[in-house]
């Protein structure tokens, strides 16, 4: 009889392409992995992938079994949902995933206070741009900047991340101001985005301005961008959340800005009744939604 434990690893490999890719999603070792795909193929009496230099590519036999094993794995995935939506205990993991600007400079400055008042919770922080599957409880909540299109998912939007243009207080002394920052940056060095779909609203904006700049950095991380700017290193868009109450850094006041960012807050419709995962995304949101007003 087959395993559906052995199945979890054939999904794992045909989604990542190898054992390595496989392993690191199932927090075990390729080793482990390779074997259990062995015995599953000798209990299947067939071979489910072929080893190609591109990688584990499914066979005749592979892709007969895909979709049973899809909806077997979808079947063990909603028992442990509808097992977890019933715990009420506020004590246990709860995995949350959010990018890593999020996570180091808009959630971490609060973690001290959280642990106090959960002492029970264990964070389980995921720092990524990749998106992950709540239906494949790959994580629990999601802290992402584009609503997650998944099925049963529940979403709320939590504040928006307005940028603007800074240096560092040392970089002014050095090179001075822009004279016009609304029109060019030209003759200063500069530090933008990765030229990838991701920042597509942000370069839009930022490079028409660069133009006649030294691009001295792009980068796809946030945080990076962040510091590389507060040592010095140019001028760059940064989230004024963070930035206005940073003593390093200076603003250069724009007529306009890239639009905002939404914080989008997402967790799998049935934990929603879940103690502990309920006690963080609550927390979320106190801690990143604006005050309303007095």
């Amino acid at each position: 009889m087959i395993d559906w434990d052995d199945l979890r690893y054939f999904l794992a490999i045909h989604r990542t392409g190898s054992l390595a890719g496989a392993a690191v999603q199932l927090g075990i070792n390729p080793t482990t992995v390779g074997r259990r795909l062995a015995a599953l193929e000798e209990r299947a009496e067939t071979r489910l992938f072929d080893r190609t230099p591109a990688g584990y590519v499914l066979t005749a036999a592979g892709r007969d079994i895909l979709p049973r094993a899809e909806r077997m794995e979808g079947e063990a995935l909603a028992v442990e949902r509808d097992i977890a939506g019933s715990d009420q205990r506020v004590a246990g993991v709860v995995c949350v995933t959010a990018t890593e600007m999020l996570t180091t400079r808009f959630i971490a400055p609060h973690l001290a206070r959280f642990s106090a008042r959960y002492p029970g919770i264990t964070l389980d922080l995921w720092c990524t741009n990749a998106a992950v599957s709540l239906v494949r409880r790959e994580a629990d909540v999601a802290l992402r900047l584009s609503r997650p299109r998944e099925d049963d998912v529940i979403s709320r939007q939590l504040a928006d991340i307005a940028l603007a243009l800074y240096a560092s207080a040392a970089y002014v002394e050095r090179c001075g101001r822009p004279d016009d920052p609304e029109r060019t940056l030209a003759g200063h060095a500069v530090i933008g985005f990765a030229q990838t779909p991701p920042f597509r609203v942000e370069n839009e904006w930022f490079d028409v301005r660069a133009e006649g700049a030294r691009v001295v950095m792009r980068s796809d991380s946030v945080s990076s961008i962040y510091a590389a700017t507060a040592a010095g290193l140019g001028i760059a868009l940064l989230p004024r959340a963070v930035a206005d109450h940073d003593p390093q850094l200076v603003r250069l006041p724009t007529e306009t800005s890239p639009r905002p960012r939404v914080i989008w807050q997402t967790m799998h419709r049935a934990l929603r009744n879940n103690a502990r995962v309920r006690a963080v995304t609550e927390f979320l949101v106190e801690i990143l939604t604006p005050p309303g007003p007095a």
